[in-house]
């Protein structure tokens, strides 16, 4: 397990905001511009997994006046926490040096869930158990976000990332744990992996408008959100799947996708590949 720590100061090392630290920027508005939809920030009960030692999301929350009437805030890492500002009467609870897997949640549900760049940090195995645990403790009709790199072969991973998953390789796993996708946006990407497609739709002349003002780092984060399949992130939204209630899953129709991820390929891991082996071995079993 890798307890890297992105924190702005480190964003800004070169003197200007990197993408990475963008991309982490519009994730947490994404949560929270769903939180403000219906007024969700009132009664969900929220769950930061791998929130980090700043708690971002609960300060952007915070600062934006999301204050919950009976929902709440929890964030958990394995990392040390205390909070770093005044959260007056925010209702909350920070668990720190503790892994969710491990964590004794007390039969606690959630309305909301999130998982933002963690499941790269850990071995395929300990990925998959953050997956199922991301599924037992979300409520029926609850929501959970995650993102991750998208692993491409070619390209390698990022020295202190353990497991980065193929886009395609992830979507099997999160099947797999019970889970279903209700939406997918990458959050950054280079050029030339969706320049071609992004002409093929028309978007050329829009696209070399805004490269005339923003410079690469920024632009990556435009485009991505169309093409999360083409990105080198994605954050994705996932709810159990429909007609499901509990814990009930049956794990037969992903047999199929988890036997195409077997490879390699799709998880910079070298434990990838028996991992997923051993979880097919375990449903035909």
């Amino acid at each position: 397990m890798d307890n890297t720590h992105l924190s702005i100061d480190q964003a800004e090392t070169r003197g200007f905001i990197h993408r990475d630290y963008i991309a982490h920027c519009l994730r947490w508005s994404h949560v929270a511009k769903f939180m403000g939809e219906k007024s969700r920030y009132k009664t969900a009960d929220l769950l930061d997994i791998g929130c980090g030692r700043d708690l971002p999301l609960l300060r952007l929350l915070y600062s934006s006046k999301m204050i919950p009437d009976t929902g709440s805030y929890t964030g958990i890492d394995i990392n040390k926490l205390e909070a770093p500002f005044n959260l007056g009467r925010y209702p909350h609870e920070l668990v720190g040096q503790t892994d969710v897997c491990e964590w004794n949640d007390n039969g606690s549900t959630f309305a909301v869930i999130t998982c933002f760049e963690v499941l790269e940090h850990v071995e395929p195995e300990h990925s998959f158990r953050i997956l199922q645990r991301i599924a037992s403790l979300l409520e029926d009709d609850g929501r959970a976000f995650f993102s991750t790199p998208c692993y491409d072969a070619s390209v390698g991973a990022a020295g202190n990332h353990v497991n980065e998953m193929s886009f395609d390789g992830l979507h099997a796993l999160i099947d797999a744990a019970g889970l279903e996708v209700v939406q997918v946006n990458g959050t950054f990407a280079s050029i030339r992996d969706y320049q071609g497609q992004l002409e093929k739709d028309g978007h050329g002349p829009l696209f070399n408008r805004l490269r005339d003002y923003y410079d690469t780092n920024y632009l990556a984060t435009i485009f991505a959100p169309l093409y999360p399949h083409l990105s080198r992130n994605a954050i994705w939204r996932v709810r159990k799947p429909q007609g499901i209630v509990g814990n009930k899953h049956e794990l037969g129709k992903t047999i199929p996708a988890l036997a195409d991820a077997a490879g390699a390929s799709h998880s910079s891991s070298d434990k990838w590949t028996d991992f997923i082996n051993q979880l097919l071995e375990k449903q035909h079993g």
